[in-house]
This record gives structure tokens, sequence and C-alpha cells, in this order.
């Protein structure tokens, strides 16, 4: 069970790396959709994360009374509304909705360090 928590950390990474990739190339004006891994591997890789973190909570007997996994799911929901508003297909860049989403990326991985 060591692997799948390396695993779900690196996961985690690789997430935030390719979010942080897209909104530098959308910043730029650069069309990052015309990269075809950059379609998919954000969509592959993030349900991975969340499909290894179901399958760490349940194997360790977390319960849903838990004050910060409800904090955590709130903050990965955020991520997804502000992420989705960031690059948005035919709108224009939101700079704004992108920085909300990597701030909520990140207190995602502060919950998890601190609980």
């Amino acid at each position: 069970m060591q692997s799948m928590f390396f695993a779900h950390i690196g996961l985690a990474y690789v997430s935030l790396a390719l979010l942080l990739t897209r909104g530098v190339l959308s910043s730029r004006m650069v069309d990052w959709r015309q990269y075809k891994i950059l379609r998919i591997a954000p969509h592959l890789i993030d349900t991975l994360l969340l499909v290894s973190g179901l399958i760490l909570f349940f194997y360790f007997g977390f319960s849903f009374d838990e004050p910060w996994i409800w904090s955590k799911l709130l903050f990965l929901v955020l991520y997804i509304v502000f992420s989705a508003r960031a690059f948005k297909k035919g709108q224009q860049f939101s700079l704004k909705h992108f920085l909300l989403s990597v701030v909520s990326f990140m207190l995602m991985m502060l919950l998890a360090t601190i609980h």
C-alpha cells in the first residue's frame, strides 16, 4: 500500500504540473489543445489521482465524519469549477479562474499534508 501512497503523491504533482503548463501556455496565447497529450493527460491523471485517493481513504479506514475530507472535497469541486472556467473552449483564457484553480489545488495538497 506504500506504493499506492507514493503513486498518489506523484500523480498530484503531475496533475499540478499539467495545470500550470496549460495555464502558462494559455496566458501566452498558445493553443495547448493542439497537443494531444495536453488534451488527454489531465483527464487521465486526475482520474487516477481520484481513484488512488479513494483506495487510500477506504484502506486506511477513514470516515466521512472527519472534517478534513469535506474540506478536501470542497476544494476539489472548486478546482474543477475554476479550471473549467479558466480553460473554457471558445472563450478567452481567464487568469483569475486559473489562479483560483491553482489555489484550490494547493489547498487540497496542504490539507493532505497536515491531516
